[in-house]
């Protein structure tokens, strides 16, 4: 891997196969986020926003397994946000 390759993809997602791999290494750097000191990235506005749009698409098939993973994200910016 070239280092322009490797500020590509940070966190490695460039080696999943399939949309269910895909949904298990995002769900691990979730909780290894939890773990991670915070940054702030996002103005309140934009992580509202962000949240909004992560909560509309988990209502879109809510069994698979990304949009649960959108739901859980949406719930947490939601929660840190105070909503």
């Amino acid at each position: 891997m070239t280092d322009s390759t490797a500020r590509q993809d940070p966190f490695g997602l460039n080696k999943v196969r399939d949309r269910r791999e895909y949904a298990r290494e995002l769900t691990e750097l979730i909780e290894r986020g939890r773990r991670e000191p915070w940054t702030a990235l996002l103005s309140g506005t934009e992580a509202y926003a962000v949240a909004e749009l992560l909560g509309q698409y988990a209502q879109l098939d809510p069994t698979a397994e990304l949009n649960q993973l959108a739901a859980t994200l949406a719930s947490r910016l939601y929660s840190r946000l105070g909503v």
